[in-house]
């Protein structure tokens, strides 16, 4: 294990207490946070005692995992217990939720389902928080954003689970500190009197206070809980050694910009016509790559493509997707999944066997109205509602074209049996629905088409392919795709980050990348031009910095050049041509 011991990093190290850490991206907070787990482990333990590592994200959790595997033996990994805080909090209720009087067996109420349930009700919708807890307290089903609370409520009233899970975990460490929510932070209040917490914080860093649950006083509210020892680590650039990339991303948030070019990052302008800002988005991958490998003498392993919404990270993804003669670029998407899972069920339908097509076209009605519930369109879900309700009388009626179209999907799935190959059948299952020429259809084929890209792919693939391979036919794949996917969103990471990434700013919190590009197009579609928000657009610095400092050898930012940003004024970065 490499270590620079410092004064500031002794102090942490040999601390009793409570320890608060504080300092910019790249200080050193994660590594230090792990030396010291590793002297407690070393110190010894109690049969079944382990360090606990909690951060609010799986990118997160996998950058600890990545360096725990690169810093620590692997006799001390086995003490070392890295988690999200959901993780953490669901593990909790599930097995002791029925003392607050819940119905047994707790389970899971997936961020899909719950959007469909909500019928477009906003967070703080009175009438969806009361039937969260309805659900939780007459049917045992938990939503995500009760894992905290229902975990504090169990901590807050028993001395006994205090004491057992502070002798599980004597040491634990909260990473990005700032961004807990209300019940999560106060969880571990609930057990700072019985075990030594290490937070880790960087305030701006905080881009998730739109989140009513996370607010701007946390650290304050830390500090005043545990009176804790403070080190601030600074600025110190561990992440990206020899660049002026946290340089600039610091410049940004502070408004100070230098005038100069800074080392390691670049720019492109392009118009912002749709056909030259393709290729603009395309190019710009060869220029990164071209950057990285004059200066490491290496190609990178990994790339952030970001931006910040969601039509943005879909303008790059189609671009890179090429066609009309264009050769793809590949990439993986990381986005909203909500949608996206909903529409997989319709595709997993339409892979288990079609043994009746009126009872399948009705359940494939049903699943495709879950997707418009969960925007909220009303009459679109009593529409196929009516749908579904003649297909289970075994008619078509009106002039709906979803209900035909699906209904011959299936009668061609029923006469033409699939290959076994889970990836190949998925794909001929989605193209029939891209080429049905219906617009329901078509929004399915679109939603699911990145799937495979995240990293549950590769579960799903193989569930299925056991389950062909077992009875010759994809037998429950509804319910084999969802239970890779609750597992995933539980305890998965978003880890694998090789190849491009294409995500937005929030998305990319907590990750790393050997380069990133930073898309900036038009007045109030960017954070780069944040039209909604007043000067001087402390938000958009701060989450324009989370972007930039992501990267560890280069940042490119391409930028719309008839639409100047005020973020970048004053900045004179190093131009690059196509």
């Amino acid at each position: 294990m490499t270590f620079v011991s410092c004064p500031d990093r002794d102090r942490i190290l040999q601390a009793g207490g409570h320890v608060i850490v504080t300092g910019g991206p790249g200080c050193g907070k994660t590594t230090v946070a792990l030396r010291k787990a590793l002297l407690r482990i070393g110190s010894g333990l109690l049969p079944g005692q382990k360090v606990l590592f909690l951060s609010f994200s799986r990118a997160a959790v996998a950058r600890i995992m990545q360096a725990a595997r690169k810093d620590l033996p692997n006799e001390s990994r086995r003490h070392l217990d890295i988690q999200t805080f959901h993780s953490f909090c669901w593990q909790f209720v599930r097995g002791h939720g029925y003392l607050l009087g819940a119905a047994s067996p707790i389970r899971l109420l997936p961020p899909h389902d719950e959007r469909a349930m909500r019928n477009g009700a906003k967070d703080d919708d009175p009438v969806w928080d009361a039937e969260r807890e309805r659900l939780f307290f007459e049917e045992g089903r938990l939503a995500f954003d009760l894992f905290a609370p229902k975990a504090l409520a169990l901590l807050q009233g028993s001395a006994a689970h205090r004491k057992l899970i502070a002798d599980r975990y004597p040491l634990v460490i909260v990473d990005e500190a700032q961004d807990t929510g209300t019940e999560q932070w106060a969880c571990m209040e609930a057990l700072s009197g019985l075990t030594q917490l290490v937070c880790l914080a960087d305030l701006d860093q905080q881009i998730y206070d739109f989140r009513r649950d996370v607010s701007p006083e946390r650290l304050q509210q830390i500090m005043a809980a545990l009176t804790p020892l403070e080190v601030d680590l600074g600025v110190q650039n561990n992440r990206s050694p020899g660049t002026e990339i946290v340089r600039f991303g610091n410049d940004i948030l502070a408004r100070t910009p230098r005038g100069s070019a800074y080392t390691g990052v670049s720019q492109l302008s392009f118009r912002s016509d749709a056909g030259t800002r393709d290729r603009a988005i395309r190019a710009a991958v060869g220029m990164l790559w071209k950057k990285i490998t004059d200066s490491t003498g290496a190609p990178p392993e990994s790339i952030g493509y970001l931006t910040n919404w969601g039509k943005g990270v879909t303008i790059i993804a189609r671009a890179l997707q090429g066609g009309d003669g264009v050769k793809e670029i590949p990439h993986r998407v990381v986005m909203d999944e909500a949608e996206v899972l909903l529409a997989t069920r319709v595709i997993a339908l339409c892979l288990e066997p079609v043994e009746d097509v009126w009872s399948s076209l009705a359940t494939g009605l049903d699943r495709i109205a879950e997707l418009y519930r969960a925007r909220g369109k009303t009459n679109k879900v009593a529409q196929l509602g009516r749908n579904a309700a003649d297909a289970r009388a075994g008619r078509v009626r009106g002039n709906a074209k979803c209900p035909r179209s699906l209904k011959a999907i299936l009668e061609r799935l029923q006469a033409n049996p699939l290959s076994g190959n889970p990836g190949q059948d998925w794909l001929t299952v989605r193209r029939q629905f891209e080429a049905s020429g219906t617009t329901e259809l078509q929004w399915v084929a679109r939603l699911v088409i990145y799937l495979m890209g995240f990293n549950r792919g590769r579960r799903i693939s193989d569930a299925l392919a056991e389950t062909w391979q077992r009875q010759g036919r994809y037998e429950g794949a509804r319910a084999l795709i969802e239970a890779a996917i609750t597992e995933d969103q539980i305890v998965g990471s978003d880890g694998d980050l090789t190849g491009i990434n294409v995500m937005t700013m929030h998305k990319s919190k907590g990750k790393e990348f050997d380069g990133v590009i930073i898309l900036h197009l038009g007045n109030s579609m960017s954070p780069l031009s944040p039209d909604n928000e007043p000067a001087p657009h402390l938000k958009s610095r701060r989450l324009l910095r989370v972007g930039i400092t992501r990267a560890k050898h280069h940042v490119l930012m391409l930028t719309d050049a008839y639409s100047p940003s005020p973020l970048l004024a004053g900045h004179n970065l190093l131009p690059v041509h196509g």
